[in-house]
């Protein structure tokens, strides 16, 4: 039997998310115990009595099991780096800068590093450096402040000898009083990385929207991400907005060692393992056709899902991936109708499909479903119902779907909660619940069996 099968399409005003950034500042006590253990880019600065620059908080993101990348915003221009070691005094700890090779990247807005070359399930303690200018027309003419230090912490690579432990947040729509709740129940749950699957944002006309999402939330719990490590699968509404084709600035892609020159427009697609599990990220775009008037002829959304098919072949053929004892696959919008049973006309892939419009993606089930059933994925979880729903697996389909809810809070409906989907690997297999974080109760708790 499914629960929430038949659900109704949402029908809800989202807010612009386009509160006020609140200030992250350390003490003065934090600065002169930074101060101590120091590590200076440059021997000719020395750390301040005072710290005049604040830097937003760190995030994890895009982790793998060699590879991180952290991102934090800054207020004025600034060049950066992140200190990291695997000791929490930060004993032979090594710098790694922005960009790649050539010139290292400043920016007055964001900083991101990516770091290469870690263990695979290993901890490592960490902190950010932020140098602001303080004068900058050139650069003969430049001045830089001193370096500002984050506090110290920590993050865990992915890899086979984790515990296969992880957390989906999805359709958040920057509702900030219900994304306050999810944050502080992954904070609880503490699980080895975070999926945030899509529809993070509504609509992005500016960077400074994106920064507040992504980088520093309006609420008190808005360091989660400092310590949890966060993959990401787009949803329709981040497609969305006159700044959205910018979004890799605040969310960073892939590392291009993991993507071959004809998948480079792949982004966000991701097959990981943590622990037995197996996590495979995909991005179904947006809920309507590319041919629909409302895109302007900007939608080129039905090739981009061609070409993840292609990448989900290879992807799913890596021996880390091939011998996961459990399979799950994340994508935005479901794989299934609202009526599984009934039968499908035929459809054009251009005009508006007669079956469910917008609720589902017949054209992502019909190019990667063949794949999914012949790797033996066991699980696909998605969103974009903002409702709960679990569709256990069939005969003729044989893997279960699992739909998070969404941001509305006192909504009459008793599936249209704000959600937390927990996955943990067990002996038999992956134990899967999810919380209502509204209630603070769990409304689903099964063991999905290993193949």
């Amino acid at each position: 039997m499914s629960i929430g099968s038949n659900v109704s399409r949402r029908d809800f005003l989202v807010g612009t998310g386009l509160m006020a950034t609140a200030a992250i500042a350390a003490s003065a006590e934090q600065a002169l115990a930074i101060e101590k253990s120091a590590t200076l880019i440059s021997d000719k600065q020395s750390f301040g009595d005072k710290l005049s620059f604040t830097a937003g908080l760190p995030n994890l993101q895009a982790p793998g099991e060699t590879s991180i990348g952290i991102v934090w915003k800054v207020p004025t221009l600034s060049k950066g780096a992140v200190e990291y070691a695997d000791n929490p005094e930060l004993h032979n700890s090594k710098i790694a800068l922005p960009g790649s090779l050539g010139l290292v990247p400043i920016d007055s807005d964001v900083l991101s590093v990516r770091i290469k070359g870690l263990k695979s399930a290993t901890k490592y303690y960490y902190r950010t450096i932020t140098e602001p200018f303080v004068e900058y027309q050139n650069i003969y003419k430049a001045k830089l402040g001193a370096p500002v230090f984050s506090p110290i912490y920590s993050f865990t690579t992915l890899g086979k000898e984790l515990s296969g432990h992880f957390c989906v947040m999805n359709d958040t729509h920057a509702h900030w009083k219900s994304f306050r709740k999810i944050v502080g129940k992954m904070k609880e749950l503490h699980p080895e990385v975070v999926v945030w699957n899509g529809d993070a944002t509504n609509s992005t006309q500016e960077k400074r929207v994106a920064v507040e999402i992504f980088l520093d939330p309006p609420i008190a719990e808005r360091d989660y991400s400092a310590t949890l490590p966060v993959l990401f699968v787009p949803g329709n509404h981040d497609f969305r907005g006159s700044w959205a084709c910018k979004l890799d600035e605040v969310v960073l892609p892939r590392h291009p060692d993991e993507r071959s020159g004809d998948e480079w427009d792949l982004k966000w697609n991701f097959a990981v393992r943590c622990g037995d599990a197996a996590l495979i990220g995909m991005d179904t775009g947006e809920d309507k056709p590319d041919a629909h008037p409302k895109w302007f002829g900007l939608a080129n959304f039905s090739a981009y899902r061609r070409a993840q098919a292609a990448w989900l072949e290879k992807a799913l053929s890596r021996p880390e991936i091939a011998d996961a004892k459990f399979k799950v696959l994340f994508c935005h919008i479901p794989l299934l109708p609202n009526n599984e049973a009934a039968s499908l006309p035929p459809w054009d892939g251009t005009t508006v499909d007669p079956v469910g419009f917008a609720y589902w993606s017949r054209e992502c089930r019909d190019l990667w479903a063949p794949l999914i059933e012949k790797a033996g994925i066991q699980l696909v979880v998605t969103a974009h119902m903002h409702e709960f729903g679990f569709f256990p697996a069939t005969p003729k389909r044989p893997w279960a779907m699992v739909t998070g809810g969404g941001p509305e809070i006192d909504c009459k409906k008793e599936h249209m909660v704000p959600t937390v989907i927990e996955g943990q690997m067990e002996k038999d297999g992956l134990r899967l619940k999810v919380h209502d974080v509204e209630n603070n109760r769990i409304i689903f708790d099964s063991i999905i069996k290993s193949c």
